[in-house]
């Protein structure tokens, strides 16, 4: 069935996209992106705790409402690289709740957690999960084998 095409989605998409463009002194890519890569460097290193996570995810959130809602570019090229900045601010967010979210160390990972440091206990040989649920952010988790046996999976969604 054809989905129908929502045009004020569309639109206020392309404003967002665009915004950039209009504004002028506001942080560039370059800048932005160091202080995203800051972050994950003092807030997401070797040795992780919730607190520091939290505090992390606190700097991202703030970075959110003041530089990224003022950043500009000047051409398409660095709009082009201030959204993939954004991307990648939204990805330092997902790692540092799925960091949180896994409540042991693990060497497998060579993930350590300084308030969980059971090393690979069997309850937490699995997948954790992140995604977005409305505004909420749901962690989760997945068996290792959770396709189930590859070739009858295969066969069934391949018919």
């Amino acid at each position: 069935s054809d989905l129908a095409v929502d045009r004020r989605q569309i639109e206020a998409e392309k404003a967002r996209v665009y915004a950039p463009l209009q504004r002028a002194g506001g942080m560039d890519w370059k800048e932005l992106n160091g202080g995203v890569c800051k972050i994950m460097q003092d807030y997401c290193g070797a040795i992780k705790n919730d607190e520091v996570l939290k505090i992390g995810l606190k700097w991202f959130a703030e970075l959110e409402e003041g530089e990224m809602q003022t950043a500009s570019a000047r051409n398409p090229h660095e709009l082009f690289r201030l959204l993939e900045v954004f991307n990648i601010a939204t990805v330092g967010k997902m790692i540092l709740e799925g960091c949180r979210a896994r409540k042991a160390s693990s060497s497998f990972l060579g993930f350590t957690r300084q308030d969980y440091p059971a090393l690979d206990p069997p309850e937490w040989r699995k997948w954790v999960t992140v995604k977005l649920d409305g505004g909420d952010v749901k962690s989760g988790s997945l068996a290792l084998d959770y396709w189930g046996d590859l070739k009858s999976n295969y066969e069934e969604h391949n018919k």
